[in-house]
Order: structure tokens, then sequence, then C-alpha cells
């Protein structure tokens, strides 16, 4: 604990604390908002229901464009090298491609997916089409906007201003929160992803870019987006398997009794908001001088800093998860009558928070390691990991929910991210020791017109 202790104080000391501090703020934000849709619905068969329809458009973008979280900044980062504004011009390009391509996607898989939706779903035989037309088409728009907004702030963390990129978040979900406190439980489920909508449309135009940035340099867009695409990619195929898992998971909690598709799907994404949080306030600022150091051939420097982000990550992370459950413990000791029946449905499912403890700390490894080998240009390797690991998640996750039902599912689904993370961290380890074994050898080797000339003398 000592040593953890010492990592957290020279963390909050660094340069990346006002970012975290704000980070944390808009985590605390998600799960209120998260609080307050359960509050509005109940956790029971209307809770299922908007949780099951907006489970597939989050894998249908994830699958999309998850993968710029991670390629932007170092793009970013080496657009900024180059003269004549090229860093402007691919923000803008890429702004103009993720809300265009987010909008074909949704004009293209919108009536497949909703025809698909009860092949999926099969045990909600109470299934509202309508409710879930409406839902699926709000919760699209506010994975456009997300979209977006990831995209502005990976052009904000390159340029060394990450506080500036969370306040704008923090402003949208403020507005969010507004929107949701003012909807009463309606039967219209989509009300909820709107108040989204309303909070990333503000996010999007919060003026924190600077006038700088308003002026576009023609004629990039193409070379833009033929470089967005090979290098997203090998990291897309690789990181499907992950961005397929909330589908998988939703599917087989699903089929368990009433209400558990509602209390996993909380409880992951409370693990996922702070998992976000650390990701969007540590890991991706930090992933600009991972960047850097790969540039310059600093092996030992990423190395050093790769091992150093990932357990300041995983100790933040279980800080975080910490309060989070002093907080659902501190829920049970009021005898508050409106939230009495939230605190037993919770209280008795505690043991899948925890059991969902190991998902958060592999994710947090395995952002750490990915972005590590994505600025290694190893997106390859990346996949090759993220492939053989995930037929072993699949066969953990439904051998444990058979088995144990839904603590079987968290703790088949933490044996995962574990092993995936672990797989990541060999893979880095490997790629990097490769890297100072060849940059040993040029330095040892003299190329053959040093050689020429040394013979001349």
């Amino acid at each position: 604990m000592g040593g953890s202790n010492v990592t957290l104080t020279r963390l909050w000391r660094s340069r990346y604390s006002p970012s975290l501090l704000f980070s944390g703020a808009n985590t605390l934000c998600g799960v209120v908002f998260q609080l307050g849709a359960l509050y509005k619905l109940g956790v029971g068969a209307r809770s299922d229901l908007y949780y099951a329809s907006i489970i597939i458009p989050t894998v249908l973008y994830s699958l999309a464009f998850g993968a710029l979280n991670n390629v932007l900044v170092p793009m970013f980062v080496e657009a900024k090298a180059s003269a004549g504004g090229e860093q402007d011009a691919l923000l803008w390009n890429c702004l103009f491609l993720t809300l265009g391509g987010g909008l074909v996607l949704l004009a293209v898989l919108y009536y497949p997916v909703l025809f698909g939706f009860p092949l999926l779903f099969r045990k909600l035989a109470w299934v509202d089409m309508a409710q879930v037309g409406k839902v699926l088409l709000a919760y699209s728009l506010y994975q456009i906007l997300y979209t977006a907004v990831l995209t502005k702030n990976c052009s904000l963390f390159a340029r060394g201003r990450p506080v500036a990129a969370q306040a704008g978040v923090f402003c949208g979900w403020v507005v969010s929160l507004s929107f949701l406190a003012g909807f009463h439980g309606s039967e219209n489920l989509s009300r909820i992803p709107l108040c989204l909508v309303a909070g990333s449309t503000v996010a999007l135009f919060f003026p924190n870019l600077g006038s700088e940035v308003f002026h576009y340099r023609a004629g990039l867009l193409r070379q833009h987006a033929v470089s967005m695409f090979s290098r997203t990619l090998p990291i897309a195929a690789g990181t499907s398997v992950g961005w397929l898992e909330p589908a998988i998971d939703g599917v087989i909690a699903s089929t368990l009794k009433q209400g558990s598709l509602t209390i996993y799907y909380f409880f992951g994404r409370v693990m996922f908001y702070i998992a976000t949080a650390i990701f969007s306030g540590y890991i991706q600022p930090a992933t600009k001088h991972l960047a850097e150091a790969a540039g310059a051939g600093r092996w030992v420097e990423l190395r050093r800093r790769t091992n150093s982000m990932a357990f300041n990550a995983v100790a933040v992370g279980l800080v975080i998860s910490i309060c989070a459950l002093g907080v659902f413990l501190y829920l049970g000791i009021p005898k508050i009558s409106f939230l009495r029946p939230y605190v037993v449905t919770f209280g008795q499912n505690l043991p899948v928070f925890l059991l969902l403890l190991g998902y958060l700390v592999g994710s947090l490894v395995y952002s750490v390691y990915s972005s590590s080998l994505y600025v290694m240009r190893r997106e390859r390797l990346f996949l090759l990991a993220s492939a053989i690991t995930f037929p072993v998640g699949i066969f953990l996750k439904v051998l444990g929910a058979r088995m144990l039902g839904l603590r079987g599912l968290a703790a088949g689904t933490s044996i995962y991210w574990v092993i995936w993370a672990a797989a990541l961290a060999v893979c880095f380890s490997r790629a990097v020791g490769r890297s100072e074994k060849n940059a040993h050898s040029r330095v040892s080797s003299p190329s053959f017109q040093e050689q020429a000339v040394e013979l001349l003398k």
C-alpha cells in the first residue's frame, strides 16, 4: 500500500491532476445520469427494454468509430509537425468524416437492426417495437455526436489542452442532467437518449478550440481519409471483439431472470465510466508523450512510461471503485422510502459489482498497453492477441452464466479481460525488446557507406 500511496501522490501533483479532476467530475455526472434513468424507469421490464434497445447502436458505432479514439492523438501529433496548417485541416476533415459516416451508418442499418432485435432478445416477449425504434434512432444520434466530440477532444489532447476538452464534456453532462430532471417516467423511453443528444450537442459546440483553428486547408480530405482508414482498420478488427462484448453480455443476461440485464448493464457502465475517466483524464493525454518517445526511438523511455502508466491507472481505478462501493453502501443507511427498492435490489446483487473489478483492472491495463502498441504502429500484433483471447472469453462468459447466473457472467468477464490485458502486456514487452535490439544493432554495426569511408582512410 505504501508504494501505491506514493504513486497516487505523484500522480496528484503531476500535470495530469486538473484533467483527472475534471474527468472524475464527468464520471460522477455519468453515474448520476445512469442512476437518474434507473430511478425514472425502475428495475424491471421497462428498464430491460430500454437497455436492450441501446446496446445494439452502442456496439455498431463502437465497431465503426471506436478505434479513432486510439489513433487520432498520434495522427494529430504527427500533423502538428507539418507546416501549412495540416493539423487544423485534419480536425475538420475528421469531423466531416465522422459525422457523415455516422449518418450513413444510421440510414443503412436502422431497419436491419429493428428487424433483428426480437431475434437477439427472444425472452423479451413483451417487446414494444415502436419504442425500440424511437430509442434506436435517438441513441444513434447521440452516438454520432459523441464520436464527433471525441474527435474534437483528441485534437485538444494533442495540443496539450486536456482540461479544455474535459470542460466541454462537463458542460454537456450538466445539460443532459438538467433535461433528465424534467423526464417524469412517461412511456416515451426515447426521451432519455434525447437528453444525451442535447448534452453532446453542447459539448461539440463548446468554444474551447481557439480562434486559430478556424481556417481550412483544402486538398487533404482524401489523404486524411485514407490514413484514418488504413490505421484504424487493423485496430477496429482487433477491438471488434471487445466492442461486440456488450451485445453478447446483453443477450446472455436477457436469458436470466427479469431485471438481470438492467443490473448487469448498470454495474458494467459504472466500471466503464471509471475506466473512461482515467483514460480521457490520464491515459489519453499521456499518449502524446508515448507517441513522441516512439517517434524518436526512445524505447527505454517508452517502456518505463507505459509500465508506470499501467500501475498508476490501476491504482486510481481501484480507489475510485472503492469510493463508488462506499456510495452504494451509504445509500442503504438512510430509510428513504423511494430509494429503498433500488437499494435492496442492488444490495442483493453487490457481488456482481465486486466480481466486475477484474474487468475494470483488465480494461485499464488493456488501454495503456494497446495505446503503446498503436504508437509503435504494431496494430497487427494487437489484432493477433485479441483474436486469440476472444474465443476464450466467450467460453468463460457462457460457462459462468450457466453455472452461477449473473455472478458467473461477471466472473467470466473479469477473467477474460485480465487474460486479454496480460496478453497485450507480453506483446508490448516483446515489441519493445525487438525495437531496442534493432536500434543497438544499427548503432554497433556500421553501414556499407561508413565501412567504405573507413577503408578509403
